[in-house]
């Protein structure tokens, strides 16, 4: 009942759009309300004129957005041109010579995992034991292309575009990591007719102390297996008489920022397990339809209680955290089975 980790690492690339420039040439932001968006027409630069309609020395370009707060028409000459405020000096634009960019609505999407048909604990435990059927490797490629949080950009709710330090989370946004990640889980676990797991303080004081015995000894999941003596350290702290590694699976990703998005987080954490309950071994989204990469279910089981034991189908204490060494950030994913914790023999003190 060894736990394992994903030996592969996540990257999380931070994409920077171009930095707009002010010049002399350039009429200042717009300060009031914006009401919407434009661009030029054209591929020419154009004239802006004043709120009297005469024309002023700045200029609109073809390669920038600009917000508009106002629209009016402007008399120029004798004739009425209707014209948007782009700036907060009475810099105005011809509509002529605008045109408007639509609003985008943004759509969020709860994470959750969907097993495939063909994704059974039945078959699961073969591919656990290291034989995986064609059906299942099968339903497992078509689960990671399915459950595709993990490329949508947007997140679970417009909340999820605050910047958050994965170094350094506070106690709210870890517990909502936590929970995110719990809900992933027993999203899927539901669909396989099993309990789900419980969140407990006593785990996650476990997790933490797991991700802090990582980090002391300058260990992550890029030294290809878990920090055993660290783990069973932290689990003799904490009341639990284990001599190896029965709690954690693993998994991360390195990024060269040290903040990002939680909604960013929140995709690497489903990624992860994604990665764990389909058997892939692949770094990134761009490999899962290399079929040769899906080989290991040995996670699948932990989170599933699914190993051919006496306890298959038992639930298990929750608890999350990340440790950080040098870019790498590990992902601790820590489960305490309740036949663990009902065990004199291996808990003398440790409560969930």
């Amino acid at each position: 009942m060894k736990k394992k980790m994903m030996v592969t690492l996540l990257t999380s690339v931070c994409l920077m759009g171009p930095v707009g420039m002010l010049t002399q040439t350039h009429p200042q932001v717009v300060q009031a309300a914006s009401k919407g968006k434009l661009r030029v027409k054209g591929n020419k630069k154009v004239r802006l004129y004043t709120n009297r309609g005469k024309k002023s020395k700045y200029y609109a370009y073809t390669s920038r957005t600009y917000s508009y707060s106002a629209k009016k028409y402007l008399k120029i000459g004798k004739k009425k041109h209707l014209a948007y405020k782009i700036g907060n000096n009475s810099h105005w634009i011809l509509a002529k010579n605008a045109k408007l960019v639509k609003k985008t609505v943004e759509r969020y999407s709860q994470a959750v995992i969907k097993l495939p048909s063909g994704y059974t604990r039945s078959e699961l435990l073969e591919a656990y034991k290291g034989h995986p059927s064609e059906e299942f490797i099968a339903a497992s490629m078509k689960g990671m292309e399915e459950n595709n949080f993990s490329r949508v950009a947007t997140g679970e709710t417009a909340s999820d575009k605050r910047l958050i330090n994965p170094d350094k989370l506070s106690a709210s946004e870890q517990h909502e990591l936590a929970d995110f990640s719990l809900r992933v889980i027993n999203s899927a676990r539901e669909q396989l007719g099993l309990e789900p797991w419980i969140y407990s303080t006593g785990t996650q004081e476990l997790a933490d102390d797991i991700a802090n015995e990582y980090e002391e000894h300058g260990r992550s999941i890029k030294d290809q297996g878990h920090y055993v003596e660290g783990i069973v350290k932290a689990c003799q702290k904490h009341g639990l008489e284990l001599d190896d590694n029965y709690v954690e699976d693993m998994a991360g990703f390195t990024i060269n920022k040290t903040t990002m998005p939680m909604g960013e987080m929140k995709r690497n954490v489903y990624f992860g397990l994604k990665q764990m309950i389909f058997g892939f071994a692949g770094s990134g989204e761009d490999e899962r339809k290399n079929k040769s990469l899906y080989r290991e279910w040995e996670h699948a089981g932990d989170l599933f209680n699914t190993q051919g034991s006496s306890h298959d189908g038992d639930h298990n204490y929750y608890g999350f955290s990340i440790s950080k060494t040098g870019k790498i950030y590990s992902m601790h994913f820590i489960s305490v089975p309740t036949f663990i914790v009902g065990s004199e023999k291996y808990n003398t003190n440790f409560r969930p």
